[in-house]
């Protein structure tokens, strides 16, 4: 019997049968086997794998992670639990190699993946799957911990399978979701499934779900809340860092039969959270304050997966999601040499967004053809992003060529400042609309006993547009720019990926992998004018899309007691998107095709089973960027960087400690021309970075086991976080460098010395 037909027969007699010998059957057809397996490999063996594991893969392809030639990282739930946070997810993930988190604030920020921030959309986010559009910087903050059960992540292209937006890389948020056996009773039960506290935020959270079924039905539906003050540093109060996050979510399956699954899912969660400084918020108080009070996320899911299809398919998951965002913006500006307040005191806006809203959906299928395990499907995005609405004033003093009140919209941009009665709402642009159909293909081919190959082929349709009709008062130089570069445009890109993997020894494999890239630039993207934060842009109707070709090489090391990755690459970038001063308007930018750029780097990530009682585990990452066209150094490239942990505590024991040292070279590497000057400010667009090391400790017990059985399933975890109060610079934490790095949001200091206690309950 040939491979496939095994996975295949293995994946039909898992579906049939329950408990243990089907998760033994199962595990063989999934791609997520863990990251980390000698560290949760005694909990995934027991654990009840249902079919909506199977179906939400970030590669599409029922691949296993070790055959597959594209670098992959899962964060497990025990990852999660076991080690400290004063916000949300955005630190598990700056965890992995590759992977560094940007700091705005208590829970704000976002991710750089191999050598650019997620807020650039050449990075792309899913949960369950479906892609989620509309919020490159704040999409984070809207996810619980707590909800959490999986965490995949690609990183690097990955555009042949996810198409625009995941050039660098994919972050899939697999939810949480009842298990229970669909022959039994009915039954529901209310449950706690965490709460958290943290000292350096006074940081107090909590879940609670009703979770059961029975009769064909699986029901979860969980409340979450989390809260917390401003965090202080060893330098001070890192102002305006506080957050308040709640929501509502549910999941609702119903199988007719042991193979296929519907499902209805649903999320609103309400997050207001304060910009402390990083990106957007540069310097922080007392010179900006940036508050989003609050965004609000609403969104349906109608969902199917099934293992009965037909001879067209082995397996099929369809969905078919829509996600409304919302969002208050407030920013107070009391500098007087900003952009934004040009001889002014005080500028005061409150930015409606109460756009977009997306719809999307995809199919999948995968089908086993002798030595071929081909994926295949469609999917579709539709972004509608109507103009956003600003009321701006002003209070204390003059503006030049400006009567005294209320203006609106601020001094430059997309819209001239004169002509608006006081208190009025202003549009800042025209409105946009972006549909992408992209359709891909995926073979693994077990070449020989010992080498599998892989290729994946898509097809993208995408088309944006630019609102036909003009705002008010908007400038003849952007009115003129939609003109020459046109409302609407249509890209076709075709991209690919080709890779393989050779097993050269028991234990060891090399991989290969080349990946094409393809970012288009989002309506908002070619519309949008902004003078919020500290780099004022104007719009780019004529942003012509980026490519990009990586070329990836590693190896694997896999035995019972250690696990070792190392990949080293080089992505090429053709028409790269960035921020380039505006000549006409000094102290406004615009993106801009740059023209050509590269990065390099090397991940190492690994652990070992040093004996019954000690895991050792560590993650090193290096990265080079260089912009070709000017001959400079990329902003924001993080220096080496990487964390090693040690863990005692012997397999099944009810408790175990852990140590991490995590930390940063110094950033020397930096472009120190005169590029982003503010109004009688001139300063260089980045400065050097001093390097970090930091010390954590953590340490776990099972409840059940060391009390009673009335704490069955309960898990403590108490940890100390930044033990020795040292004063951290993130490296890859935005700042404005025309103000002084003394203030604690210019870069944004992180979290000094914290203890944080968290209680979670499996079930």
């Amino acid at each position: 019997m040939d491979r496939c037909e095994i996975l295949r027969d293995a994946m039909n007699a898992g579906a049939e049968r329950g408990g243990k010998n089907r998760v033994e059957s199962v595990l063989k057809v999934l791609l997520l086997a863990s990251a980390f397996p000698l560290a949760a490999g005694a909990q995934t063996a027991e654990r009840d794998v249902t079919l909506s594991e199977i179906f939400v893969s970030t590669t599409k392809s029922a691949l296993q992670n070790e055959d597959s030639p594209r670098a992959i990282s899962v964060i497990t739930k025990e990852d999660m639990q076991s080690q400290g946070a004063a916000g949300g997810i955005q630190e598990a993930l700056g965890a992995l190699p590759g992977v560094e988190f940007a700091r705005t604030g208590g829970l704000g920020g976002q991710i750089v993946m191999r050598g650019f921030n997620s807020n650039t959309q050449r990075s792309m986010l899913a949960i369950d799957g479906d892609r989620f559009r509309g919020r490159s910087t704040l999409e984070l903050n809207m996810i619980d911990p707590f909800a959490v059960e999986r965490i995949e992540v690609i990183r690097g292209p990955a555009s042949a399978i996810w198409g625009a937006d995941a050039m660098n890389g994919v972050v899939n948020v697999i939810t949480r979701r009842a298990r229970v056996s669909r022959d039994a009773p009915f039954s529901l039960s209310a449950k706690i499934r965490g709460v958290e506290y943290n000292s350096v935020n006074h940081m107090h959270a909590g879940r609670a779900e009703v979770i059961g079924g029975g009769n064909g039905f699986d029901v979860l539906v969980g409340v979450n809340y989390r809260k917390a003050d401003d965090y202080r540093t060893p330098e001070g109060m890192a102002e305006n860092s506080r957050y308040e996050s709640k929501g509502v979510d549910f999941r609702v399956g119903y199988s007719p039969t042991a193979k296929t699954r519907f499902e209805l899912a649903g999320r609103y969660q309400e997050v207001t959270t304060g910009r402390a400084g990083g990106l957007g918020a540069s310097p922080g108080l007392p010179y900006l304050k940036v508050t989003e009070d609050p965004i609000r996320e609403k969104y349906l899911k109608l969902g199917v997966e099934s293992s009965e299809v037909g001879a067209w398919a082995d397996t099929l998951a369809a969905s078919f999601y829509v996600r409304k965002l919302e969002t208050d913006i407030y920013q107070r500006n009391a500098d007087p040499n900003s952009t934004g307040n040009i001889g002014g005191p005080v500028m005061n806006m409150h930015i409606q967004v109460n756009t977009p809203t997306v719809y999307g959906g995809r199919v999948n299928a995968t089908k086993g053809l002798g030595d071929h395990l081909l994926a295949y499907g469609a999917d579709f995005y539709n972004e509608n992003f109507n103009s956003r609405k600003l009321q701006a004033s002003r209070t204390g003093g003059p503006v030049p060529n400006l009567a005294p009140g209320t203006i609106c919209p601020p001094v430059t941009g997309n819209a001239n400042p004169t002509g608006s009665p006081p208190g009025s709402w202003c549009l800042m642009e025209r409105g946009t609309e972006q549909t992408n159909i992209g359709i891909h293909v995926n073979d693994d081919w077990q070449a020989t006993k010992n080498l599998m190959l892989s290729g994946t082929l898509r097809y993208d349709y995408i088309k944006t547009v630019i609102d036909k009709d003009a705002i008010p008062f908007e400038r003849p130089e952007i009115t003129n720019a939609i003109n020459a570069a046109g409302r609407k445009r249509t890209d076709k890109p075709l991209t690919g990926s080709l890779g393989g993997v050779w097993k050269f020894a028991p234990s060891w494999s090399a991989v290969a992998n080349v990946s094409q890239g393809f970012l288009a630039p989002s309506g908002n993207a070619r519309a949008t004018s902004s003078s919020s934060g500290t780099i004022p842009t104007v719009a780019a109707p004529g942003l012509k899309p980026e490519h990009s070709t990586t070329y990836e090489v590693g190896v694997r090391y896999n035995t019972q007691d250690a696990r070792f990755n190392l990949t080293a690459y080089h992505s090429r970038y053709r028409d790269l998107i960035l921020l380039a001063p505006l000549a006409s308007t000094p102290g406004w930018y615009e993106r801009k095709n740059i023209g050509a750029a590269s990065i390099d780097g090397v991940e190492v990530d690994g652990e070992w089973r040093a004996n019954k009682s000690w895991l050792l585990r560590g993650a090193l990452t290096w990265t080079y960027g260089k912009n070709k066209t000017d001959n400079k150094p990329i902003e924001g490239i993080p220096p080496l960087s990487g964390r090693i942990s040690a863990r005692y505590g012997v397999e099944g024991a009810p408790w175990h400690i852990e140590g991490v040292v995590r930390g940063a070279m110094k950033r020397t590497r930096v472009d120190d021309s005169i590029t982003r000057p503010a109004p009688n400010v001139t300063a260089p667009l980045e400065r050097k970075r001093p390097g970090h090391v930091a010390f954590d400790i953590f340490a776990s017990a099972d409840l059940g086991q060391m009390l009673d059985s009335n704490f069955k399933n309960w898990k403590a975890v108490f940890g100390i976080q930044n033990v020795f109060n040292q004063t951290i610079v993130n490296p890859v934490v935005a700042e404005s460098s025309a103000y002084s790095n003394k203030l604690v949001g210019n870069p944004l200091i992180e979290p000094g010395r914290s203890f944080m206690l968290r209680l979670v309950q499996d079930y």
